[in-house]
């Protein structure tokens, strides 16, 4: 083909490397069916989180220079995982491969970066959707309870995006909600908010710590840089207390097992994206009446942190939740300063 060949020449765009998948809701933004591969000149690297973004100069199929603009893990992960900004420098000559943007022909999430001198790097690092810098539970001092430093297990054919059973479980108040919100527009990630606590916790390659103060337990997630406080002195919810994203938290031990429960939720979101075939793609919503329970334990013969949760919101919902589990291996990572960056819309920058 005409421009296969152009993949051994410098400065050439085309449409012919092998993808692999992004932890994030990746179907609706970018199609694994349209691989890219670009070699040309970094012009820019956007090092941000939650996603950061690569300005390369390459020249086209028809022989004309553009500038491809192209995303993918935040700075912080892909710096865990061996990709730093020092090697993204303007002027820096590399090629990369990913997948083409849904909305844009000069747009891409990139998986691969390979340079002249052999380095062949991946965003997820060189084991998979962990970071291989990341120690595993073998390498750490054994667990003997919740306390301490974590990061998600690796979790077989993770998709934020695709069916949701329970966009088939929508009230009348929920229908009406789901039908004025654009996902590509009005998902609060897009402005930094940590947006619900499922998603706060199925954030991949971000550690997250639980520490005992006091009479509570503290939980600080590195995604979005949230810090939960569960309040073990209290038994009630305020009434009148303020609403947010990630509510108002309770809780006591059962033996070994924290309890979690929370209220006081703001409406908001719980899945960014739900696919359907034939429909539009659409977002999961909720409403101010959702409730939560969390059920954290150590399975000390794994060493793994068992989360489970189940939600409730009779407001949107006919049924509740399926109940959710997840896990997180031992780490010493340090959680290191976000710093979010609000960001533009259909996988665009806002500048």
């Amino acid at each position: 083909m005409a421009f296969a060949s152009r993949v051994l020449a410098p400065l050439a765009a085309v449409l012919i490397a092998p993808v692999a998948t992004a932890h994030h809701s990746f179907a609706p933004h970018f199609d694994i069916d349209k691989p890219i591969s670009i070699s040309g000149v970094v012009k820019e690297f956007e090092a941000r989180n939650p996603h950061s973004y690569l300005h390369v100069e390459a020249v086209d199929e028809n022989g004309k220079t553009q500038e491809y603009v192209c995303e993918s893990h935040g700075y912080t992960q892909l710096t865990r995982n061996g990709i730093t900004p020092d090697m993204l420098k303007a002027g820096t000559q590399l090629r990369i491969d990913g997948s083409l943007s849904r909305h844009d022909a000069h747009m891409c999430f990139f998986n691969n970066v390979y340079f002249p001198d052999g380095r062949a790097l991946n965003v997820n690092g060189p084991t998979g959707p962990q970071s291989a810098r990341a120690p595993s539970a073998a390498a750490q001092p054994p667990r003997k309870d919740i306390f301490g430093t974590w990061l998600l297990a690796p979790i077989p054919n993770r998709s934020t995006s695709g069916p949701q059973p329970m966009i088939q479980s929508l009230t009348a108040a929920g229908q009406a909600a789901v039908a004025k919100y654009d996902p590509f527009k009005d998902d609060p990630t897009f402005r930094c908010d940590p947006v619900a606590i499922r998603r706060v916790w199925g954030a991949p390659g971000t550690p997250l710590s639980i520490t005992r103060e006091g009479d509570s337990v503290v939980l600080r997630h590195e995604w979005m840089d949230v810090k939960r406080v569960v309040y073990l002195n209290q038994r009630e919810h305020p009434k009148d207390g303020p609403r947010g994203s990630l509510g108002h938290s309770i809780g006591h031990f059962e033996g070994d097992t924290l309890v979690i429960e929370t209220a006081n939720y703001s409406a908001g979101v719980l899945n960014q994206y739900v696919e359907q075939p034939g429909q539009p793609t659409r977002g999961l919503l909720h409403s101010a009446a959702l409730t939560s329970v969390e059920r954290l334990h150590l399975d000390a013969a794994r060493q793994r942190l068992v989360l489970d949760v189940s939600l409730k919101d009779p407001d949107f919902f006919t049924r509740d939740f399926d109940p959710a589990t997840l896990e997180y291996a031992a780490t010493d990572l340090k959680l290191e300063p976000f710093n979010c960056s609000p960001e533009g819309v259909n996988g665009t920058i806002k500048k």
